[in-house]
């Protein structure tokens, strides 16, 4: 297996641009190694952050980046494209912020 690394850019524009609610549910498309995600998570209290990669590696090392979140975070193997699927069947209806490293 090999080793997956990542370095989140332009970190602190993109979290302010969220306006992240602590109760509000937020999709990270491009999940990678969670840099992005961890502070999204940090923010929520009763809220969710949906992450979705479609590299097994990377999500592996961000389910270990965001294990101390617990059930706020739900991780999925998928494609970014997907993402109306993948709320779809986690009965999310609608989020309040999604985050595209493209």
């Amino acid at each position: 297996m090999s080793e997956f690394n990542h370095v989140s850019v332009l970190l602190e524009e993109c979290i302010d641009a969220l306006n992240i609610r602590p109760d509000g549910i937020y999709v990270d498309g491009t999940l990678g190694g969670a840099g992005h995600s961890s502070q999204i998570a940090a923010r929520l209290t009763t809220g969710r952050l949906i992450g979705i990669d479609r590299d097994p590696v990377a999500l592996k090392a961000a389910g270990a980046r965001l294990a101390p979140f617990g059930d706020r975070v739900t991780l999925v193997h998928s494609n970014f494209c997907e993402i109306a699927q993948v709320l779809k069947d986690l009965n999310i209806e609608g989020v309040d912020g999604i985050l595209l490293d493209l």
